[in-house]
């Protein structure tokens, strides 16, 4: 069977990991924000919904930071 991951994206980068299971999103967001060049003002969505920072990611979930259309460096 499958070792358990959470998918995190932005823009064309995907890493997942099973370490990212039951972190909150603001570690998360620590853990990947240099490797996935991810800016300080991104959003961030668990499985398409807007979550807040604390919230904690549950296995296969999948972790979407964005930039909102139309702000400048989009």
């Amino acid at each position: 069977m499958a070792e358990a991951t959470v998918t995190v994206k932005y823009g064309v980068n995907t890493l997942s990991k099973p370490e990212f299971v039951g972190m909150t999103v603001n570690e998360i967001r620590d853990e990947v924000q240099d490797i996935l060049n991810i800016p300080d003002d991104a959003q961030v969505r668990v499985n398409a919904i807007t979550a807040a920072a604390d919230h904690q990611v549950a296995a296969g979930s999948v972790v979407e930071f964005v930039k909102v259309a139309g702000e400048k460096g989009a």
